[in-house]
C-alpha cells in the first residue's frame, strides 16, 4: 500500500456483516475511507474474536499436498531457522494475488536512464515531484496513481493503454496514448507513431495468480477474471472440497 491510499470502493460493500464501521468507531463515518482507517477497522474485528494468539507469525509456508485424506503442510519457522510438517483436515488458502507484480517489458527498458517501476512498489507521489511521468496501463492503480502524481506536482502525466483510453476529462499536462512499443534514451515511442520524453516509467499492468507453495495439482491457475473455472462458488476448489481459495476474484467491491 501507499501513502495516501483511499478505499475506492464504499465502506459498505466491505464491512462485515458481524461488527460494523459504526460499532467500531461508535459513529458514522464517510463511505470512502482512507488505509489507515480500514486498516484500524479489521484490526478491530481481530480483537474481537481474539484470533491473534492463535496465529503463528514469522512462519513460512513451504509446500502443501494431499494424500490418503489428509493435507500435508510443510512450513519453516524463521526466527529459529526451522522446517517442519503438520497435518491438516482442511487448507484455506487467503494469501490474495496482489503479491506477484505482473511484470511487463519493453524495448529499451534495459538501457533507460530513468526509474522503471511497478506499482506494487509505488510509495509516495512526491517521488515524482517534477517529473515527466508514463504510466503503462488504465485500470485502478493507474488512475489513482496518476491522479496522485498530478496532484503533488509531476511535470505531465501520459498514459499508455493496450485497449482503449480511460476517456476522462483530464487536465491540459495530462494525455492518453496507445500502447508503448520501445524506449530510445529518455524517449519513449507508442503504436501510432507520436513519442514522448519522460523521466519514469510505472506499470500499472495487475499481479498475477502465484502460489508456488501449493502442489501442483492443487494449484489455481487463473487470469484476474470475477470467477474462475477451478474454485466452485468461487471459493472451494471443484477437485477437493477441502481446500479453499478467498479472496481470488477481481476486486471490485471487496
Amino acid at each position: 500500500m501507499y501513502r495516501y491510499l483511499w478505499s475506492n470502493g464504499p465502506k459498505e460493500g466491505l464491512e462485515f456483516a458481524d461488527y460494523s464501521f459504526e460499532e467500531h468507531f461508535g459513529k458514522q463515518i464517510a463511505s470512502y475511507p482512507p488505509r489507515a482507517v480500514l486498516f484500524d477497522y479489521i484490526e478491530g474485528r481481530v480483537k474481537k474474536a481474539g484470533v491473534r494468539d492463535m496465529i503463528r507469525f514469522e512462519t513460512v509456508v513451504r509446500n502443501v499436498d494431499f494424500a490418503e485424506g489428509k493435507f500435508t503442510v510443510k512450513v519453516k519457522d524463521l526466527p529459529n531457522d526451522r522446517e517442519y510438517s503438520e497435518e491438516f483436515d482442511h487448507v484455506i488458502c487467503a494469501s490474495g494475488h496482489f503479491s506477484t507484480p505482473n511484470v511487463l517489458e519493453f524495448e529499451g527498458f534495459d538501457t533507460f536512464k530513468g526509474r522503471v517501476l511497478h506499482a506494487h512498489d509505488f510509495r509516495d507521489a512526491l517521488e515524482f515531484k517534477d517529473m515527466d511521468l508514463l504510466i503503462i496501463g488504465t485500470s485502478y492503480s493507474a488512475e489513482d496513481i496518476g491522479s496522485q502524481c498530478w496532484k503533488y506536482g509531476a511535470k505531465s502525466i501520459t498514459v499508455s493503454h493496450r485497449t482503449a483510453p480511460m476517456g476522462y476529462k483530464w487536465p491540459d499536462n495530462w494525455q492518453e496514448v496507445p500502447l508503448l512499443t520501445k524506449v530510445e534514451g529518455n524517449t519513449a515511442h507508442f503504436k501510432d507513431g507520436t513519442t514522448k520524453d519522460v523521466d519514469a516509467i510505472l506499470l500499472c499492468t495487475g499481479y498475477i495468480h502465484h502460489f508456488p507453495f501449493m502442489a501442483d495439482d492443487l494449484r489455481l491457475r487463473t487470469a484476474n477474471v470475477l470467477a474462475s473455472d477451478d474454485l466452485y462458488k468461487g471459493v472451494a476448489w471443484v477437485d477437493n472440497p477441502a481446500l479453499f481459495y478467498l479472496g481470488m476474484q477481481d476486486q471490485w467491491f471487496t
